[in-house]
């Protein structure tokens, strides 16, 4: 118990706080952590969020890096998606305003020859092998993913408007 009183005095300083466990004694710490770690299959494993096979604390470094990966990908695939949609969208509607259109069958193949690999493509990537020093972004709506976004429309637009 008193390592669950010394992860609340630290999380009261606002800190984002990790335990790693291996036992019955640390299942209340590693409930009370942001990020508790079973270093074996016994009752902490219960209790933490994640479980190691190895019964070191090796395992830290490889979450944290799949954590980055995975919320960096999400991002990635968030942005891409919202990409992909405003693209077709002023498409279509650049090729309305002329009296044009795609056809069915230009519509799935871009869909599925361009859209699907490249959206397997982000999601199978594996974590980086070296843990960045610089944090990920932790919310979709901030600034430099907005402009990000916005950037990317601007260009896209441009090159529509001027350029086809």
């Amino acid at each position: 118990e008193g390592k669950a009183h010394l992860i609340e005095a630290l999380q009261a300083q606002d800190l984002l706080v990790g335990m790693c466990g291996d036992g019955a004694n640390d299942c209340v710490a590693l409930k009370a952590a942001d990020v508790g770690i079973s270093l074996s299959e016994a009752e902490a494993s219960i209790a933490a969020p994640f479980t190691s096979k190895t019964s070191d604390i090796s395992c830290v470094l490889k979450l944290l890096r799949e954590g980055r990966a995975a919320l960096v990908t999400g991002f990635q695939s968030f942005k891409f998606i919202a990409l992909y949609s405003i693209i077709q969208y002023t498409s279509i509607a650049l090729m309305y305003s002329v009296g044009s259109s795609m056809t069915d069958f230009e519509l799935i193949y871009i869909d599925v020859f361009l859209f699907m690999p490249l959206s397997f493509t982000m999601s199978s990537t594996k974590a980086a092998g070296k843990l960045s020093k610089e944090q990920p972004m932790i919310t979709l709506i901030c600034l430099p993913i907005i402009f990000s976004i916005v950037g990317e429309i601007a260009i896209h637009i441009l090159i529509q408007v001027f350029f086809a």
